[in-house]
């Protein structure tokens, strides 16, 4: 009787036993199951992950072509300024000259000279007689020969391809209506030449044709390009004073 009993309690601590064996070895399993192995997670870190593929850069768009309605709302190109440089050196050369002939029936008027190339004898053509008659006299006063001085002097400046090149109004007036005058008094001298004094003088015919020219060129250059940009004369005066005081300021800061 005491072997039997004996028996039965050591059966319940061996399957006890073996049933936490069992949980063991089964735990062992669970916890392999979740962790890889060492070898398996290299394996797994060497192996090339799969890189995006890079998407093909845009092609630019084919430019369309211009039509009629672009070129009309396309801004037209800004107009050349003044005559060509030929012909503002025309002009210079040609007041250059007018103030050589010029100069030279003064200095003849006042020295009562013969003036080269003219004819001695009584004809129609006499330089002598033109220069020296009463018509030779404004006011009988003022010699023409020095107002056609006078009018070169101002007119060789003016008529430089600097002035010309200047966009101001003003100077283009200027060279306008003084070369109107000077046209005008060119003619009331020929029809003194051939009406009063009745001889012709062939320096006074250069001079002549030499203002007409110039006349024309201005004449031509203004219904062509213009008298050029207008200009305010209060912003002129005040964008001046504001040049003057930051000079003044700069020199007081140095």
């Amino acid at each position: 009787m005491a072997s039997s009993k004996a028996r039965s309690r050591n059966r319940p601590s061996s399957s006890k036993g073996g049933r936490s064996a069992v949980g063991a070895g089964s735990g062992t399993k669970g916890s392999s199951g979740k962790r890889p192995s060492a070898a398996a997670a290299a394996a797994v870190s060497a192996t090339p992950t799969a890189r995006p593929a890079a998407k093909p850069a845009p092609r630019p768009a084919a430019s369309a072509r211009p039509t009629a309605r672009d070129f009309l709302e396309a801004p037209e190109a800004a107009p050349r300024y003044g005559p060509p440089l030929w012909l503002q050196l025309v002009s210079f050369v040609l007041a250059i000259l007018g103030l050589a002939v010029s100069a030279y029936e003064t200095y003849a008027h006042f020295n009562g000279s013969h003036l080269l190339g003219c004819s001695s004898k009584p004809g129609t053509f006499d330089c002598t007689a033109v220069i020296t008659s009463p018509q030779s006299m404004v006011f009988g006063v003022i010699p023409v020969a020095v107002l056609g001085l006078l009018f070169y002097v101002f007119a060789v400046p003016i008529m430089s391809p600097w002035a010309w090149r200047a966009r101001s109004r003003e100077i283009n007036l200027l060279r306008l209506g003084s070369l109107v005058v000077g046209m005008g008094f060119v003619l009331y001298l020929i029809y003194a030449e051939l009406d009063l004094i009745r001889q012709v003088c062939e320096y006074c015919t250069g001079v002549h044709i030499i203002t007409f020219l110039l006349f024309c060129i201005t004449v031509f250059s203004a219904a062509i390009w213009g008298l050029g940009e207008r200009r305010d004369l209060g912003a002129m005066v005040s964008a001046a004073i504001r040049g003057l005081g930051r000079r003044r300021i700069s020199a007081d800061a140095d």
